[in-house]
């Protein structure tokens, strides 16, 4: 069968594929100059009976994948039934046109005998795992997660491919009885032919991480076989095959390959988070394991005295009723005498063979076995699941704790959390700080404390995500939708949290709470994009705070009979009735050309309009007259926005109208300028905002010792504009990060001292001037008598003061204020 020249509006470059019922092509659209794949299904070429069943359930694909915006899924753009141009065969066909991706597929990689390092296990099946949770937050199953839809880039990074036989959740095409999926990786359920849901996703990439670890399918044989393994058998744990993994592991493989879906994770980030745990764990035992090693080899003096324990992550629970933390810590990176003069028993082959346990590769297979040369990226910090544990600075006594613990520093003598620099920051994240709070009077922890303690960890992990949401939603609108915002989002903390840089240990306090403090980088466009989503499903419309984006808009016009020919000419027209329609709005257009300025001063937008229009002259004689008529048609016009600071393309619009024509030139450009300009909304840009942080250095003069000193610094991180705060010395000067869309001394004014002096009783903090990015304050000489300093301590956190009514609440009803 020769091959077609063109389907729909794309042109055909080349056959990529060929399968039973249908060709894949690479093909090219020349309205916005884009390769894509084009995976077709001709009618003819299926069995009748089943032939609308699967038409359907190609058309599905599209509307799956189609509504899935993901970096790690493979971008559905277009579907159509046509007959093909230049195809001899004629007769109509199916087409999706999708993204085209140069890559090498996950299979091709396990066939090969490849094998993975520890490091990029976690990576790789991160991304895969939030690209399933992103569908399955959407209503679409993918139903056959294998390798082979696993596709590896030229950077390493993962995308999902063949949504084909996915499920969207309202669809009624596929019914229980119907089995689909490829037989090794199917979940019980498949193969029962029962509903299924998300977790028979997770029950594959079970499948799919027991062969990076192994080397080996958990299920093999003929599809009976399979089957009853499935349903009936266990597969051997893998640290069986695979001697270098820790326990760890297999308890992760073996909850999500559970035979039951109630047993597995319940989400793929619950699934991601707990990969991210074990990948952790073996790096504390193996870390434990080196530094033993490399005591005994040296014959290093052991101290005499002991030394702390090396601190394991702490367990998070979801913010649920008496949550309790559960995990084990890790074991010390120090050992005594005894301990020490036992491994030295051991001898170098046992010492070698540590060494080599330590390495984290596997040691079995050919020489392929070499980690695959994939992009390094540090894992990310576990969703809800574990936290680096850096002591932040503290104030509050060390609270009596269900296990006994080693004894801790008293406040005075602990050293202040030191300012360092630090990595820049990625697109779409930011620093941010915040102080959980717990009353342990609260009759759902049962005088349990340790479940308190767990409860204010994960109390400050929502507080993190709070500030972020402070950013993007006024304050009097998330008050209004706080009981919804807490269930829909403050519930899932680690989905925004990317790396936990600090924690600290949770405290009790004199004012009867417990207190813990913690520092990460938090994902503020995902919590954007979730809150979006979240408008959309709940019908809530959130006010946004008022941004001041920068908007610049490129429109080129092209000649629709000479457009290859030709380079687009930029119509300032067009332009000009687009920036009308961004200025009603209250936001400022901004020149392309200004974005080419270097220096101090030099600005960059923060969106880009880019459209591009082709038209074609008309003439027509009228025969009457003779007189020859000239109008101007619009053939089609492209429009799409671009996120400036990620690169990102948050908006494409293609459209081809019909019967337009103008008497002029201009006046088609004028009004087809304000066509595109009526494709934005206010709405359309806040949604999209990236709204920053501004670095302020905060001066207090006065201060009465270094324990108020930090203090005050965990009231800067009650507070929820104060996005970070570090001390940075004992004396009094923090660095702060606050919102950018205000005056840094209006905000510490109104955001800071107010709410404590209030907290005092008096004007105990006074606004002394400001010089650039330093804001000066002066704690009043009254105020360091003791029975006022003594409140810092004793009062509850001034940041309650402008906490949400639920909140304040919930955390201040009988608390003990001690004196």
């Amino acid at each position: 069968m020769s091959m077609p020249t063109k389907i729909g509006k794309y042109d055909i470059c080349r056959e990529l594929g060929k399968g039973a019922m249908g060709i894949v092509y690479e093909g090219y659209d020349p309205v916005i100059e884009r390769t894509v794949a084009i995976k077709t299904i001709r009618r003819e070429q299926l069995e009748q009976a089943q032939a609308a069943e699967i038409l359907a359930r190609f058309k599905r694909e599209a509307q799956a994948a189609g509504r899935l915006n993901h970096p790690h899924i493979v971008a559905i753009y277009d579907y159509d039934e046509v007959v093909p141009e230049g195809d001899p065969e004629g007769g109509r066909i199916a087409y999706i046109a999708m993204e085209f991706i140069k890559g090498k597929e996950l299979k091709d990689h396990f066939e090969a005998n490849e094998r993975f390092a520890v490091k990029h296990i976690d990576r790789i099946m991160g991304e895969l795992l939030d690209a399933l949770d992103h569908a399955h937050k959407n209503g679409v199953v993918h139903r056959d997660m294998k390798p082979a839809n696993v596709i590896l880039l030229a950077d390493g990074k993962v995308k999902v491919a063949d949504f084909g036989i996915a499920r969207i959740e309202t669809s009624e095409l596929t019914q229980a009885g119907t089995m689909l999926g490829t037989p090794a990786y199917m979940s019980p359920e498949q193969f029962l032919g029962q509903p299924v849901d998300g977790r028979s996703d997770i029950f594959s990439c079970g499948v799919i991480l027991y062969q990076f670890l192994t080397g080996e399918k958990p299920f093999t044989g003929t599809i009976t076989t399979i089957m009853h393994k499935v349903l009936k058998e266990e597969p051997l744990p893998p640290s069986t095959l695979n001697v270098t993994l820790p326990p760890a592991w297999d308890a992760v493989v073996r909850k999500a390959m559970a035979k039951n879906p109630v047993e597995r994770f319940q989400t793929a980030a619950e699934f991601g988070a707990a990969i991210r745990s074990a990948v952790q764990r073996q790096s504390e035992d193996q870390t434990v394991v080196n530094v033993e090693a490399t005591l005994v080899r040296s014959d290093a003096t052991i101290p005499s005295r002991p030394v702390p324990a090396a601190a394991a992550p702490a367990a998070i629970p979801a913010a649920s009723a008496g949550a309790t933390a559960s995990r084990s810590g890790s074991p010390p990176a120090s050992t005594t005498a005894k301990s020490m003069a036992n491994l030295a028993i051991l001898g170098g082959s046992a010492a070698a063979l540590l060494l080599v346990v330590g390495g984290g590769y596997f040691l079995f297979g050919k020489d392929k076995a070499a980690a695959v040369p994939v992009a390094q990226s540090a894992p990310a910090a576990p969703a809800a699941a574990t936290m680096t544990t850096a002591a932040l600075t503290s104030s509050a006594p060390a609270s009596a704790s269900a296990t006994p613990a080693a004894p801790k520093p008293s406040a005075a003598s602990v050293e202040p959390a030191k300012v360092s620099a630090e990595p820049p920051a990625e697109p779409g994240t930011m620093i941010i700080s915040a102080l959980g709070l717990v009353n342990p009077n609260d009759p759902r922890f049962n005088g349990d404390q340790a479940a308190a303690q767990a409860e204010a960890r994960a109390d400050a992990q929502r507080q993190l995500v709070e500030k972020a949401l402070a950013l993007y939603v006024d304050k009097r609108s998330l008050e209004k939708n706080y009981g919804l915002i807490e269930a829909k989002l403050l519930a899932r903390p680690g989905a925004f949290i990317k790396t936990v840089l600090q924690e600290s240990a949770p405290t009790a306090g004199k004012d009867g709470l417990i207190a813990a403090q913690a520092r990460a980088a938090i994902k503020i466009r995902d919590v954007q994009k979730s809150l979006n989503q979240m408008s959309r499903e709940e019908r809530i419309e959130f006010i946004r705070n008022n941004g001041d984006p920068k908007v610049t808009i490129l429109m080129a016009i092209r000649n629709a009979d000479t457009a290859q020919a030709l380079p687009p000419s930029r119509s300032q027209l067009a332009e000009n009735v687009v920036k009308e329609r961004i200025r009603s709005f209250g936001f400022r257009v901004w020149s392309p050309d200004g974005e080419t300025k270097t220096g101090p001063n030099a600005q960059s937008a923060d969106f880009e309009i880019h459209g591009e229009v082709r038209v074609k002259q008309l003439s027509a004689r009228l025969a009457a007259s003779g007189i020859t008529v000239t109008k101007t048609a619009l053939t089609s016009w492209t429009v799409k926005a671009i996120d400036k600071a990620t690169g990102e393309e948050i908006y494409l619009n293609t459209v081809s109208p019909k019967g337009r024509s103008w008497a002029t030139e201009d006046q088609a450009l004028a009004d087809i300028g304000k066509l595109v300009g009526e494709e934005f909304s206010k709405n359309f840009f806040l949604q999209h905002f990236n709204f920053g942080a501004q670095p302020v250095s905060l001066n207090v003069s006065g201060l009465p010792d270094a324990e108020s000193a930090r203090l005050l610094l965990k009231e800067l991180r009650g507070f929820r504009s104060v996005l970070d705060a570090q001390l940075v010395a004992d004396t009094g000067r923090y660095q702060l990060r606050l919102p950018e869309d205000g005056a840094a001394t209006d905000i510490v004014q109104d955001a800071i001292l107010k709410p404590l002096n209030v907290k005092l009783g008096q004007n105990c903090f006074v606004l002394a001037g400001a010089s650039g990015a330093t804001v000066n304050v002066n704690f009043s000489g009254a105020c360091a008598e003791a029975a006022i300093r003594a409140k810092l301590e004793t009062t509850p956190p001034a940041g309650l003061l402008n906490a949400p009514e639920s909140r304040a609440k919930t955390i201040l009803k009988g608390a003990r204020v001690q004196a």
